[in-house]
């Protein structure tokens, strides 16, 4: 969609497009766009050949809102037209305003007047509408780097400023003063904990490293929020109030609370909307955190991540109309997202070699927006053709940058790499192969490892033979291989092997699939294990994989109390009837006067200890007692008649 097509919707009665989405897609920065930051300072003790920027803002005054400000680590400041074009690949001439690096520069509303602060403890104000950079006054109180500097809003006088030894000055250019300018409100140790004793000893501490302040904003004429390096607070400050007179730790109108799970709950920036609803934090922990000011509600109502922010220098901007949020990355790119949709970037622009640290948006004409990185450069993004033809005619040698889409897949990496979305208990369900919220996830993840999706190709079978230990879940198996389960599969390679030792793992099947597998290829879900022709040709059977116990001869409920019994494979009718055959073969040949049965001849093979008082076998009762009446009555002819009915003695 472009813009004569919501022209067009406008004139037909529908509404407008209020995103400009289709824009950002072609950003492009072509080879006449790209610099090389500003000069270096010769005399500069530790000389470095290429300075690093480390602030750059556009103007805010009318009619030159494409002017733009670069300060770099030497201390220098420079100007750029970005409507001009200037020799390429060849860094601006700047002045020399500061002795030490310039961590920020502020416009001055409706004039070409700046401030710049710097390392060497001051801030300076400088006028910049002639050709000759002058400057008109220095202010100096601050005890260590200065990092942040901010007018109040459509206030030609009135700014603030911030500092690494943890104290917030309000200045106001239009005080006099005998010597030099003093603050006329200043919030001492505003993120610090603990009282103000001792304040410069305690500056030196790596605890007051933790304290130093990375942002301000003004709200309205007499609010001011701040943010620091590592207390994990926004506080709200009442400029109503005199912060001055008060030794005691100085308290905040409202606070708001860092609210993610990670200990890097340091900010390093801060961005109020247009409308000055919405405060935008840029924390450590690679999340932007969105806050409502009109309630100062402590929690926040939006994040924005994708991005990585492993240093202080990484910056964030806004676009002019507030739709828009654009950040540095430490991944060598910049992020763009969309504030109606929090969450995931729209569009990362790709194209430097080294962190990008400060970013800036230009409010008027096109879109045009400017990057800064370590790699000494600056480069200016503008919308490109959007007919890719037409931009093939110009070559990829000219292009020294691009916008890329942030795919589904990467959101959704991206949302799993993010801390503060993960919950103390994630590695536990990250390991469980059961897991249904791990399975589904297209990358996988073993600890804090992303590994991606394997292939068909990349293991033989289920089974543990030859396969990647980067496993693919049963479900996204089923997605990849065009086929739906019912139910899981049943792994009985995980069985103790003393229960089932001579019965072969069979793999796993899926249950009431009566068709037999002829082939076996990658793209099936049967068992790679080779088996014989005679098993393939059987009919499948659902109870297939239960364990056989009549075979096996064990009971599991009773493996600890009663020992594993070993049971001869025999037909127990086949035996009866073998038995019976060689007793009357041996009745007919034996005589009648025989007193041991012929039954007792052929005495089972157990293995187990035979009870004298309970039969080894169990035959037929008529078979039992018939030989036994025969050789008793026999027995009873020959014997002589006793009238006593004594049993004799034997003398010896």
């Amino acid at each position: 969609m472009n813009v004569t097509s919501a022209v067009q919707r406008r004139e037909r009665g529908y509404g407008m497009t209020h995103d400009y989405d289709f824009a950002l897609y072609r950003l492009k920065c072509y080879y006449e766009d790209v610099y090389h930051g500003i000069s270096p300072n010769a005399n500069a003790v530790d000389y470095n050949p290429e300075p690093p920027v480390f602030a750059c803002r556009f103007c805010t005054t009318p009619g030159y809102e494409e002017i733009l400000a670069l300060a770099n680590e030497d201390g220098k400041i420079a100007f750029q037209d970005t409507r001009k074009t200037y020799e390429h690949n060849v860094p601006l001439e700047g002045t020399q305003a500061h002795c030490n690096a310039i961590f920020d520069v502020a416009w001055m509303p409706g004039e070409m007047k700046l401030v710049t602060v710097s390392g060497d403890h001051t801030a300076r104000l400088w006028d910049v509408a002639s050709s000759d950079i002058k400057q008109i006054n220095y202010f100096h109180a601050h005890t260590r780097s200065v990092k942040t500097a901010v007018f109040r809003d459509e206030d030609k006088a009135v700014f603030a400023t911030g500092a690494r030894d943890g104290f917030i000055m309000i200045w106001d250019i239009r005080a006099s003063h005998s010597c030099q300018p003093k603050p006329d409100n200043c919030i001492v140790n505003a993120h610090s904990i603990g009282g103000t004793g001792s304040t410069r000893r305690r500056s030196h501490t790596q605890a007051s490293r933790a304290h130093s302040i990375t942002g301000l904003v003004f709200q309205d004429d007499f609010t001011l929020i701040s943010c620091a390096a590592g207390d994990g607070l926004l506080k709200v400050w009442d400029l109503r109030k005199n912060y001055t007179v008060h030794k005691k730790e100085p308290i905040a109108k409202h606070l708001m609370n860092y609210s993610g799970n990670s200990t890097r709950n340091g900010f390093s920036s801060l961005l109020i909307c247009p409308a000055r609803i919405t405060l935008y934090a840029s924390c450590m922990d690679n999340v932007i955190y969105a806050y409502n000011v009109s309630s100062y509600n402590r929690k926040p109502v939006a994040k924005y991540y994708g991005h990585q922010n492993r240093t202080y220098y990484v910056k964030t901007c806004l676009s002019s109309d507030g739709r828009y949020l654009a950040s540095g990355s430490s991944d060598e790119l910049a992020y763009i997202w969309n504030t109606s949709k929090p969450g995931t970037s729209l569009v990362k622009l790709s194209g430097h070699t080294d962190e990008v640290t400060c970013i800036a948006w230009c409010s008027a004409g096109e879109t045009k927006i400017v990057t800064c990185s370590d790699d000494a450069c600056h480069k200016i993004w503008r919308v490109g053709l959007e007919d890719v033809e037409e931009d093939k005619e110009y070559g990829d040698s000219i292009i020294r940058g691009r916008a890329e889409v942030v795919d589904r897949l990467e959101k959704m990496r991206i949302q799993e790499t993010t801390p503060t979305t993960r919950n103390s208990n994630t590695q536990d369900i990250e390991t469980t192969p059961s897991s249904d919220e791990y399975n589904s996830c297209p990358y996988p993840r073993q600890g804090s490892i992303l590994t991606p999706v394997m292939t068909p190709e990349s293991m033989e079978d289920y089974n543990g033979n030859k396969h990647n230990p980067a496993k693919r879940s049963y479900l996204q198996m089923s997605r990849s291989e065009g086929f739906k389960c019912i139910l899981s599969p049943i792994f009985e390679n995980h069985e103790s092997a003393a229960k089932r030792v001579h019965i072969n793992n069979r793999g796993m099947r899926r249950l009431f699939d009566s068709t037999p597998s002829t082939s076996r290829d990658y793209n099936s879900d049967e068992p790679s294990t080779s088996q014989s022709t005679s098993r393939n040709e059987e009919v499948f059977s659902p109870t297939l994989n239960l364990p056989n116990f009549v075979i096996d001869g064990t009971a599991p409920h009773l493996l600890e109390i009663s020992p594993q019994k070993y049971k001869e494979n025999v037909d127990w009718l086949t035996k009866i009837r073998k038995e019976r055959y060689e007793q009357k073969k041996a009745a007919s040949s034996s005589p009648k006067t025989q007193l041991t049965p012929g039954r007792r001849s052929n005495r089972s093979r157990s293995t187990e200890p035979q009870k004298v008082t309970k039969p080894t076998k169990s035959v037929s009762l008529l078979d039992f007692f018939k030989p036994s009446i025969a050789v008793s009555k026999d027995s009873k002819k020959d014997l002589p008649s006793n009238s006593d009915n004594t049993p004799s003695s034997s003398t010896s």
